[in-house]
């Protein structure tokens, strides 16, 4: 039924009712409680992890993507997708390694957010750096073209480790689709680490997305047709990455001037969160 058919009075009565989360396509309150919680654990689990990257302590895992090129994926914490209430979560480790990559190019790349799409070409079609605070505390937008054309602002912290080793957190702080909202991207969380050696740098990323609740038979339809796929945006991120890194005459402009400042203190996700009594 549309607006037309329902009359001004009934409209402007329903948008008065409908709650908040729905008008802005935004996960519902309880979704987004669980999605807060699964956070807060995961958050828990990479701090606790001995090895930097998992191939320092997996054999087969290092050989498949050193002396094979690989770029592998895993599933972070059993198999996608992670059922919430309302709500579909992906958690997904991607990994790969760059030869004869160099670390300070790598992360000069990966700051130039002004320019994203010219790196990441098959997942990005423009961006914007919007804030930044010294050379760790970047805000930017970018028009993502998967899972459709959707437009997410994040907040991005790096941290040196040593001399040789990077990581570096990125929550979305918004996303809106372009067009009619699927509910295909309501969150998205990315930890990224970075470890020079000899021979290259290795790369490795972990991803949390949250998304509307879809069936089986949507989400493969959808991933076939509409690349409705973490996983495999995930791979796509890791081969641009290293296809733009090497890419014979590449230039990375210096960071723009004159920006305003993010912040003293970046963002964080909500702690979880109890739902009410009685609810």
């Amino acid at each position: 039924m549309t607006i037309t058919k329902l009359g001004f009075g009934i409209a402007v009565a329903l948008c008065i009712s409908i709650p908040a989360w729905l008008n802005a396509g935004q996960p519902k309150p309880q979704t987004q409680r669980e999605f807060e919680c699964y956070v807060q654990a995961a958050e828990a689990r990479m701090e606790a992890r001995q090895a930097f990257l998992l191939a320092d302590s997996d054999i087969g895992l290092n050989r498949q993507l050193v002396q094979e090129k690989r770029i592998q994926t895993i599933a972070a914490n059993g198999a996608n997708p992670h059922k919430l209430q309302g709500g579909h979560l992906y958690d997904w480790i991607g990994t790969a390694f760059i030869a004869g990559a160099r670390l300070d190019t790598l992360l000069a790349m990966l700051q130039d957010y002004d320019h994203r799409e010219k790196y990441f070409p098959e997942t990005i079609s423009a961006s914007k750096l919007l804030c930044r605070t010294g050379k760790d505390h970047f805000r930017y937008t970018m028009r993502m073209k998967e899972p459709a054309v959707i437009d997410v602002e994040s907040d991005v912290v790096w941290e040196r480790v040593d001399a040789h080793r990077w990581r570096c957190r990125s929550y979305s702080t918004k996303t809106a689709e372009v067009g009619k909202d699927h509910g295909y991207l309501r969150q998205l969380y990315s930890y990224w680490r970075f470890a020079e050696v000899d021979q290259g740098v290795y790369v490795e990323a972990e991803t949390i997305t949250l998304s509307d609740e879809f069936g089986s038979v949507t989400r493969a339809f959808g991933s076939a047709l509409m690349g409705i796929n973490p996983e495999k945006s995930l791979r796509h991120s890791l081969t641009s990455m290293r296809e733009s890194v090497m890419k014979p005459g590449l230039t990375i402009p210096a960071l723009a001037e004159g920006l305003p400042v993010c912040g003293t203190a970046a963002p964080q996700p909500a702690a979880c969160a109890q739902p009410p009594a009685g609810r």
